[in-house]
């Protein structure tokens, strides 16, 4: 079901916001590769580019839960339940992390709880969340890929000034 007021221009800053998202969601990912501090301030600027993406597909998110328990494709009614499981897990990760933090809670005068049981729950629920958003993805990947191929939508063009 395509989203009420899905435009080329609308379509292509998605896509690149989603691009953005997800290359975020992958250096995140990667601890070990970024070093542990850039690994929270990256995970803690997810929040408001997730945020924003949720906010772009609002419409979507509404007009499927609305739609719901009636005559909603199978496909999409496993999309909208996957994707509130996404956000579920999406919000322990951070949590977990951020209870669990080195730098960030400390940086802010905080102090962490890192004990056994956030540093747990934050791998498990961190590489569940890796593996549902690959799941994620594949999910899109139609979208993806057409918006691909219809290229970068054309930018408005200011009103030429009057001489």
């Amino acid at each position: 079901m395509p989203p009420p007021n899905a435009t080329p221009a609308r379509d292509a800053f998605k896509l690149r916001w989603d691009v953005l998202l997800f290359g975020l969601l992958v250096l995140a990912a990667m601890p070990h590769a970024t070093g542990v501090a850039a690994h929270e301030w990256i995970s803690v600027g997810l929040v408001p580019v997730l945020t924003v993406h949720l906010v772009l597909n609002w419409s979507w998110i509404i007009a499927t839960t609305r739609q719901m328990f009636t005559t909603l494709p199978g496909e999409t009614r496993f999309n909208h339940v996957w994707d509130a499981l996404l956000y579920v897990m999406f919000i322990a990760a951070t949590v977990s992390g951020l209870l669990s933090s080195r730098v960030v809670l400390p940086a802010i005068g905080l102090p962490s709880l890192r004990d056994g049981f956030w540093a747990m729950m934050h791998v498990v629920s961190a590489t569940v969340l890796t593996c549902m958003i690959g799941i994620h993805v594949a999910l899109h990947v139609r979208w993806v890929l057409a918006r691909l191929k219809r290229g970068p939508a054309a930018a408005p063009t200011p009103a030429k000034e009057k001489s």
